[in-house]
C-alpha cells in the first residue's frame, strides 16, 4: 500500500494517498489541508514510465511543507488552484506569506516560485460561469493512452481536499482577488464555489463537486505546457463563438487535406493552397510550412475529432497548444527528442497539446464536433488508429472491460457513462462505413506522415477481426 508522509502522521486507504498537514499558525482550521489522491487504473495494458512518474509526483506533493503554496487561479474563466514549489526561492519556508502577498498576481506567483507542481481543477457549472467537468480531463487522459494518440494529453489524477480548509484558503481569496469587469466570468465561478462550499448539502450539483459524504471537494491534478497555436490550427475564429468558429476550424490546411480524395502529398498541397486563400490564414501559414507538418496535423486532427466527438467537447477551438519536438524513425519505431538529436533526417515538428479538456462529457454541453460535422468526409486515416477505434467500439457495445471501467472508475452518472459508450460506438460505426465505401486511404502511418511524397496506402478489409487496442 502506498503512503505519503506528512508532518504529524500518515496512512494509506486502498489505492488512495492521504496526507495530513499542520501549519503552526493561528488560523489552523483554515490552513490545514489533507490531500486524498487517487490514481485510476489505466485502460491501456502498456503504461508509459513517464505517465507513472507524473502520477506519482502529483500524489507525492508534500502539503505539510511550508515551502508548498496554494494559490487561487486569478486568470482565464474558470476557478481552480495552483500548487507552487517555493524551495530554493526567497519564499522558501514562507508559504503563508507567499499566499497572502503574491498569489493575487498570478503571473508574479509563477515567476517567483521554483515550479508549478499541479493545477487543481474541479467541476463548476453555474448559470453565469464557464463550464468545467473534472471527469472529462480524466477520460481524455486515459482514452488518449488507450488509443495511443500522437497528440499530447496531460496526465490527470483525482485529488480531494477538506471543504472548510479549501473554502478558506483558496475560494475566499479567489473570490476577493477577481473583482474586476475583465474577470466577470471567473469571478462568477468563484462566487458559485463560495455558494457551494458554504453549504455542500444544499448545492444543486453536489455530486459533481463533493465526495459522497460532502466532507471533501474533489477534482483533478494536472499540469499544462505548451504555447497557443494561431489560425494555422485553431482556425481564424472569424465567425464568432459556437458553431461559427468550429466551422472556421475546418478551413485549416490539415482539415482541408483530410477531406481531399487524393494521394497524401497532393492532398497536403491542396490543403495548403486552399487554406491560404484566406488572408488571415495565409499570413499565419507563411511560405515555408513543411508538408510533413501538415500531414502530422492531419493525423492529430483525426485523434482530436474522435476524442471530442466521443466526449462531447464544448470548448476546443482556440484552446489547442503545441510544443516543438524532433522526430525520427529507428528500427521502424518513432523516436523523439526536445533537443536537436543531431541525426540525419530528423524533423522538427510542432506537436499539438490538448491542455484544456474539462468542458466535455457532462449532459447539456454542446458537442460542436458532432453538430458541425467534423467526422464527415474524411479520406485519410492511420490504419492502426482505425483498428483501435473499432476495437473500442466493439468492447463498449458488448459491455467489455472498458465499458465496466467507464461505469465504475470515473465518477460518472449512469447517463453520462452510457452517453460516452453510445457516441464511441457511433464513431466506430461511421468510420467503418467510410472504410467499406472505399472512401478511406490508410496513409497516415508514421512513415507516410514524416515523408508525404513517399506515402504508402495500407490495405484493410475493414473487418472487426482486424481490430486491436494493443500493439502486436
Amino acid at each position: 500500500m502506498d503512503t505519503v508522509s506528512g508532518r504529524g502522521f500518515r496512512y494509506g486507504i486502498g489505492g488512495a494517498l492521504v496526507v495530513f498537514v499542520t501549519f503552526a499558525v493561528k488560523d489552523l482550521a483554515a490552513r490545514e489541508l489533507s490531500l486524498v489522491c487517487n490514481r485510476l487504473p489505466p485502460l491501456a495494458q502498456t503504461v508509459a514510465e513517464e505517465d507513472v512518474r507524473a502520477e506519482e509526483a502529483f500524489c507525492s506533493i508534500d502539503f505539510a511543507s511550508a515551502s508548498v503554496a496554494v494559490c487561487p487561479k486569478v486568470w482565464s474563466t474558470s476557478p481552480g488552484a495552483l500548487v507552487h514549489d517555493l524551495a530554493g526561492t526567497r519564499w522558501d519556508g514562507r508559504a503563508q506569506e507567499f499566499e497572502q502577498q503574491v498569489c493575487a498576481d498570478g503571473s508574479r506567483a509563477r515567476k517567483e516560485s521554483r515550479a508549478e507542481l499541479a493545477i487543481f481543477k474541479s467541476s463548476i457549472n453555474g448559470r453565469d460561469t464557464s463550464g468545467t467537468f473534472a471527469p472529462s480531463s480524466l477520460l481524455y487522459y486515459h482514452f488518449s493512452r488507450l488509443l495511443q494518440t500522437r497528440i499530447d494529453v496531460p496526465v490527470a489524477v483525482i485529488a480531494e481536499f477538506p471543504v472548510e480548509s479549501y473554502h478558506q484558503r483558496v475560494v475566499k481569496p479567489g473570490q476577493r482577488d477577481t473583482v474586476s469587469p475583465r474577470l466577470k466570468m471567473l469571478h462568477a465561478g468563484w462566487q458559485e464555489m463560495d455558494l457551494a462550499l458554504s453549504d455542500p448539502v444544499a448545492f444543486h450539483h453536489r455530486r459533481e463537486l463533493f465526495t459522497s459524504d460532502n466532507e471533501r471537494i474533489w477534482g483533478v491534478f494536472l499540469l499544462e505546457e505548451g504555447r497557443r497555436y494561431g489560425p494555422e490550427v485553431n482556425g481564424t475564429r472569424a465567425s464568432g463563438w459556437g458553431d461559427g468558429q468550429n466551422r472556421d476550424f475546418q478551413r485549416t490546411p490539415a482539415f482541408i487535406a483530410l477531406r481531399t480524395d487524393l494521394p497524401l502529398a497532393e492532398a497536403v498541397a491542396v490543403g495548403k493552397r486552399d487554406a491560404a486563400s484566406d488572408p488571415i490564414m495565409g499570413k499565419a501559414l507563411g511560405d515555408t510550412l513543411p508538408d510533413a507538418q501538415v500531414a502530422w496535423w492531419m493525423h492529430e486532427l483525426t485523434e482530436l475529432v474522435i476524442l471530442d466527438t466521443i466526449f462531447r467537447q464544448q470548448d476546443r477551438i482556440g484552446n489547442i497548444d503545441y510544443r516543438w519536438r524532433w522526430h525520427w524513425q529507428e528500427n521502424g519505431d518513432l523516436r523523439y527528442s526536445y533537443a536537436d538529436p543531431g541525426r540525419e533526417g530528423a524533423l522538427k515538428l510542432r506537436v499539438s497539446v490538448l491542455n484544456d479538456n474539462d468542458a466535455g462529457v457532462r449532459s447539456g454541453y454542446a458537442n460542436y464536433a458532432e453538430r458541425t460535422g467534423m467526422l464527415e468526409g474524411w479520406h485519410h486515416m492511420d490504419l492502426d488508429l482505425y483498428r483501435r477505434v473499432q476495437a473500442l467500439g466493439a468492447d463498449l457495445a458488448s459491455g467489455g472491460r472498458i465499458a465496466r471501467a467507464l461505469e465504475e472508475n470515473y465518477r460518472l452518472s449512469q447517463r453520462e457513462a452510457r452517453g460516452v459508450m453510445r457516441r464511441a460506438v457511433e464513431v466506430a460505426n461511421r468510420l467503418r462505413q467510410r472504410c467499406e465505401q472505399g472512401a478511406l486511404r490508410f496513409d497516415l502511418g508514421l512513415t507516410s506522415v514524416l515523408d508525404p511524397a513517399a506515402a504508402v496506402e495500407a490495405a484493410s478489409t475493414c473487418a472487426l477481426a482486424e481490430n486491436r487496442l494493443e500493439p502486436d
